[in-house]
């Protein structure tokens, strides 16, 4: 079913555009850099504490969470979302 999908959206244009998504995403493969062989870390953990109004401060975005968490840190804070 996922490969029908796929399918179908490959063969889909956008508006009045002279490709299909398919044949721009050909056309941009070899543009694109190998993936490093090392390992390498793609994100960062933190354990941010919620303050008093229900928030968490992640590199100076505030984001909203229970407000049952109040005073705690959040161990995952996309769990906590």
């Amino acid at each position: 079913m996922i490969v029908r999908w796929e399918q179908e959206d490959d063969a889909r244009r956008i508006r009045s555009r002279p490709r299909t998504i398919g044949e721009y995403c050909a056309a941009g493969q070899p543009l694109l850099a190998l993936l490093p062989e090392e390992p390498f870390e793609a994100g960062r953990l933190s354990t941010p504490r919620v303050d008093r109004y229900g928030q968490i401060c992640v590199r100076m975005n505030r984001y909203s969470v229970p407000v049952r968490l109040i005073g705690q840190h959040c161990p995952r804070h996309a769990a906590c979302l």
